[in-house]
């Protein structure tokens, strides 16, 4: 047997970590074993490269790119995959999009390159699932203002943000990737979540 990777994508205050969170205790529920990654982060090494980028110091997009991957790769190689085989879940708050959304589309690098380089990392260990969450501009306005400002993408303005939606929705429709409605209360959003969960098998599913 093996666990299946799902991915949660989405830009600032659609509520990836809390859905990822609900998602995780509601497989455990029904007997599966779940492990719930983020990134960057997810070991000592990248958890160290999540602060540089996060971070203020002064790099470029392409630099991004690639500490993105670099990142990327450990966490697949190092959690992801181990977890799989071993017939444990793994759910993703980010991966392969945000970096085509933020870098790509954000700041404007060569989207092309952007694709290829995310494309050959997750290629080590292909998602089985990726979802966008995507909610209503006024209400994520409110629940960043209610987050407060927690790293330098916060910060930075509006357009770059509304570049980095419109990122994501174009590789989602250009790759028939859901999108699944995130303007709800929690409980609403996780419920559109587990329908598309279900058909991996799950909750009396057969995979699909």
């Amino acid at each position: 047997m093996r666990g299946r990777y799902v991915v949660l994508e989405g830009g600032e205050g659609v509520g990836k970590t809390t859905q990822a969170e609900l998602l995780a205790a509601r497989l455990r529920a029904t007997g599966v074993a779940v492990e719930v990654v983020r990134e960057p982060g997810g070991d000592p090494f990248a958890e160290a490269g999540r602060e540089l980028l996060l971070g203020d110091l002064p790099r470029t997009g392409e630099a991004e790119v690639l500490l993105f991957n670099a990142l990327r790769a450990q966490v697949l190689l190092t959690r992801v995959l181990p977890a799989l085989e071993a017939d444990t879940w793994v759910v993703s708050d980010r991966s392969r999009l945000s970096t085509l959304a933020y870098q790509g589309y954000g700041r404007g690098v060569n989207i092309d390159w952007t694709r290829a380089v995310c494309d050959d990392t997750v290629a080590l260990c292909p998602a089985d699932l990726e979802l966008v969450l995507q909610a209503d501009e006024t209400i994520v306005q409110a629940r960043r203002e209610r987050r407060g400002v927690t790293d330098q993408f916060e910060r930075l303005d509006d357009a770059f943000h509304q570049r980095v939606v419109a990122g994501y929705l174009t590789e989602a429709a250009a790759a028939g990737i859901d999108v699944v409605d995130a303007s709800g209360s929690p409980a609403e959003v996780a419920e559109a979540i587990w329908a598309r969960v279900q058909p991996l098998g799950v909750g009396g599913s057969s995979p699909g």
